[in-house]
Parts: structure tokens; C-alpha cells; sequence
């Protein structure tokens, strides 16, 4: 039986964070534990337009991380005509019109992005600016290369590219099934303890421009930005921190690693 090069999932974290242009090349900033749409993926690489989040910043507008703000924002954004009604927003969108008029605009007009010009008619302050060039998801697993690869794939709807990384160790059974990943554009790769990262599939790069799902993770990894953050909550897992079994854990900074808790490789 292959012995493990990490003990823990929360061990890969750091040797994958650090050498992040393997997976994505070119300048980006690393975040972990940062909620899409459909599920939490381990790492999170955003290309930032720093311009864009300078230039957020500087309006006092706040960062859109709700997903019924994010999917009013970007139906205002496509309509043709000047301003809106919430009813016409509800049939482009999963809500009612109610709610909308009610909790949605209000609180994107609160945060500066939209204003009313007159009774029930509504339009955004100024036009929506994506804030990432470029995301990417990372899905890190020991040995558990199906689980991976689900969580990868679901991950992958939020950002333009998405990896499954496997302990080099427990990497040949997903190796043997490199048409999945290629046939679902998801990436492959290993990491070896000392030798790094080794890519076996390529991820197929699939930008959505003004994707809900996208420019959503990108407002939650700014929001984090700009905070000075790295991380999201790190919930438990049964119970347990699951963090690093020996040195720092990158997703705390700031100190007060916690090196307990159970967790068996997976």
C-alpha cells in the first residue's frame, strides 16, 4: 500500500498555495475556504482587476456577496431599458416580485449600488464592473479522487478553471480515468511533498463573463481582499478542526494554530 506524503488535506495546503502558477500562471492572489454557489472548494486563485477594486473601494459601495443581489444586479445590468420594476426583474429571476421590491433593492440601494427614479422603478448607480480577470477553484483530497472530483466539477460553475489535487501517493486511480477530467474540463494533478506539483490534466478554460455564479465568488474573495483576510470561516468536520498536523496552518495567519482534532487521510 502507498504511504501517504501528507497526513491531512489542511498539509497540502501551504506547498499548493505556494507554487499557485503551476495551476494558475500569471499574478493572483490565494483564498481559502471561500463559499460558492455550491459547495466551499479548499483554494480559491483570483486575478484581481485591482483597478476595479481600487475603484469599488473608493465609491463606498460594498461588495455584492449575496446571490440575490448579485443576480438583480447583473438582470439591471442586461436590461434594455433605463430603469426597472420589480416585477419585471421576478420574471427574469427565481424570486418574487415582492421579495425583490421588498428586501433586494432596498439593501442594494443601502450598499450604493442602486437608487430608485421614481415609484417602483429602479436602476443601477452606475454600470457593474467585473472584478476578476481570471478565478480558479482547487479541490484538495489525500486519496478520495471521486469525491474530488464531484466537489471540483460542482465548483468549477463558479470559476473559469477548476483542479482536483491528489497526494501523489493515491493519484493513479483518478489517472486511470483521465478522460473524465478531460471530458468535464476539470484538472489533474498530484503533489509530491518535496517535489511539488505535477499536472496530469489540463483544465479547459471556460470564462464566463458576468456570470452570476462567477462574479460571485469573485465579490466574496474581494470582499476578503480588501480586508486583509485569506480565509472564510473554517468550519468542523464531524466535530473536529481539521487543521494542519504540524506547522502553520495558512488559512490562520495570524497565529493560534491549533495542531488537535481528528480527521484520517481521505
Amino acid at each position: 500500500m502507498p504511504t501517504a506524503q501528507f497526513k491531512r488535506e489542511a498539509d497540502m495546503l501551504a506547498p499548493i498555495a505556494k507554487q499557485a502558477a503551476q495551476l494558475m500562471p500569471g499574478s493572483s492572489n490565494t483564498f481559502f475556504e471561500v463559499q460558492t454557489t455550491s459547495g466551499v472548494p479548499d483554494i480559491v486563485f483570483c486575478d484581481f482587476n485591482k483597478s476595479a477594486v481600487k475603484r469599488r473601494k473608493a465609491s463606498g459601495k460594498s461588495f455584492i456577496t449575496d446571490l440575490s443581489d448579485m443576480c438583480v444586479t447583473l438582470a439591471l445590468k442586461n436590461v434594455d431599458t433605463e430603469t426597472v420594476t420589480a416585477p419585471a426583474l421576478a420574471e427574469r429571476l427565481p424570486w418574487s416580485a415582492k421579495y425583490i421590491s421588498s428586501t433586494v433593492l432596498p439593501r442594494l440601494a443601502e450598499h450604493g449600488h442602486v437608487e430608485r427614479e421614481r415609484r417602483g422603478h429602479w436602476r443601477l448607480v452606475s454600470k457593474f464592473e467585473s472584478l476578476a480577470r481570471r478565478t480558479c477553484t482547487i479541490e484538495v483530497k489525500i486519496r478520495d479522487w471521486r469525491s474530488g472530483y464531484g466537489q471540483a466539477l460542482r465548483h468549477g460553475t463558479s470559476a473559469d478553471e477548476a483542479w482536483l489535487v491528489l497526494d501523489c501517493a493515491f493519484g493513479g486511480p483518478a489517472s486511470a480515468h483521465e478522460e473524465w477530467f478531460q471530458r468535464a474540463g476539470v484538472g489533474l494533478a498530484t503533489l509530491h511533498a518535496t517535489e511539488g506539483i505535477n499536472r496530469v490534466v489540463a483544465p479547459k478554460a471556460r470564462k464566463r463573463a458576468q456570470s452570476v455564479y462567477r462574479e460571485l465568488l469573485a465579490e466574496r474573495a474581494a470582499n476578503l481582499y480588501v480586508e486583509g483576510k485569506v480565509s472564510d470561516s473554517i468550519g468542523l468536520v464531524f466535530g473536529a478542526d481539521l487543521t494542519t498536523s504540524t506547522g502553520p496552518d495558512p488559512r490562520r495567519p495570524s497565529g493560534g494554530v491549533l495542531h488537535s482534532g481528528r480527521g484520517a487521510a481521505r
